[in-house]
C-alpha cells in the first residue's frame, strides 16, 4: 500500500504530463515539442472507498524556465495533497521537481514525501561524462534512518519518473501498434528499475473541466523481479500536446482516478470535442 500510494502521488500528476534498455522504436520514434515554459495543469483526485467515489484532494503541475549550474534548462514541478476529509485515513503532501536540459535529458530529481506518518527525501543527480557514459547518483532517507547513497555508470539513458514523463509526452505514440511498448530504465532514489509505457488505443473522455476530448490511452507497467504489474492508464489528448485527461490508477488498497480541473499556457490550441 505504501508504494502504490507514493506512486499515486507522482503518477496522478506527472502522468499527467504525460531503461534495462533503449529500444530503437523509442529512439525512432518521431517527437514533437508539446509543452513550453508557463504551463499549468489542475486535476481532482478521487479514491473508490467501499465502492463509492470519494474526492480525495488535488494537485497542481508547473513547467518554468531556469538555470542549472548556470546553463538553460526547464523545470516540471509538482504539488499533490489531500483534503482535510482524506486526511483522516491517509495524508499526503508530496512535493516533485525535475530539472532537465532543452532536448530534456535529465539533471536532477528531488521528491520529498509526507506520506501517512512516514517522510521521504529522494535525489538523483546525472552527470554526462565525455566517454558516453551516465553517472547517476541517488540519495534516499527515510524518517530519521541513516541515509542511503549510491552512484553507478550506465551506457544508456537514465531517467526518474518525472522526466520520463516529460520526454514521453514529446513521443508519437498513435504511430505504434496497439499493445506496442516502450521500455526505460529509471531511477527511484534507491535504484534504477525497468519501467514499459504501453499504447492501448483511442477512447473519448470527459474530463472535470466539463468538455469531452479525444485520447490516447497509454499504460505505464512496472518490472520487479521479472513480474509485470501495471499501474496506471493515462488518457491523454490525441493532439501534439499529449494534455492528461484521465489517470486511472490500480492501487494495493483499490482505485483511484485523477481528473483534468484547469489548464493555463499550453503550447498549441486544443478544441474539445464538446
Amino acid at each position: 500500500m505504501k508504494k502504490s500510494i507514493a506512486f499515486l502521488s507522482v503518477s496522478m500528476f506527472t502522468c499527467m504530463l504525460f531503461l534495462a534498455h533503449t529500444p530503437l522504436v523509442a529512439q525512432n520514434l518521431r517527437q514533437t515539442p508539446a509543452f513550453k515554459s508557463g504551463e499549468e495543469l489542475r486535476c481532482n483526485f478521487y479514491f473508490n472507498w467501499k465502492f463509492i467515489w470519494v474526492k480525495a484532494g488535488g494537485a497542481s503541475l508547473t513547467i518554468r524556465d531556469t538555470l542549472f549550474h548556470g546553463k538553460r534548462a526547464q523545470y516540471m514541478r509538482l504539488l499533490s495533497t489531500t483534503n482535510s476529509k482524506a486526511d483522516a485515513f491517509f495524508r499526503m503532501r508530496d512535493t516533485l521537481t525535475t530539472i532537465f536540459t532543452p532536448d530534456l535529458k535529465p539533471l536532477y530529481y528531488r521528491k520529498a514525501s509526507a506520506e501517512g506518518k512516514r517522510y521521504s527525501v529522494s535525489e538523483v543527480w546525472y552527470d554526462y561524462l565525455a566517454n558516453g557514459k551516465t553517472k547517476v547518483s541517488q540519495y534516499y532517507r527515510r524518517d530519521k534512518k541513516s541515509p542511503r547513497y549510491i552512484e553507478e555508470l550506465y551506457d544508456k539513458s537514465v531517467y526518474d519518473m518525472m522526466s520520463l514523463l516529460a520526454y514521453a509526452r514529446t513521443l508519437d505514440f498513435a504511430s505504434l501498434k496497439e499493445n506496442q511498448r516502450l521500455t526505460f530504465s529509471v531511477a527511484t532514489g534507491k535504484r534504477v528499475e525497468p519501467q514499459h509505457l504501453i499504447y492501448r488505443g483511442r477512447k473519448v473522455l470527459k474530463a472535470d473541466d466539463g468538455h469531452k476530448y479525444n485520447c490516447l490511452v497509454i499504460s505505464l507497467v512496472e518490472e520487479d523481479d521479472g513480474k509485470e504489474k501495471e499501474l496506471v492508464n493515462f488518457f491523454v489528448t490525441d493532439d501534439a500536446n499529449h494534455m492528461p485527461i484521465l489517470l486511472d490508477l490500480q492501487l494495493n488498497f483499490g482505485s483511484a482516478k485523477a481528473r483534468l480541473t484547469e489548464k493555463k499556457g499550453i503550447l498549441y490550441p486544443l478544441k474539445p470535442i464538446e
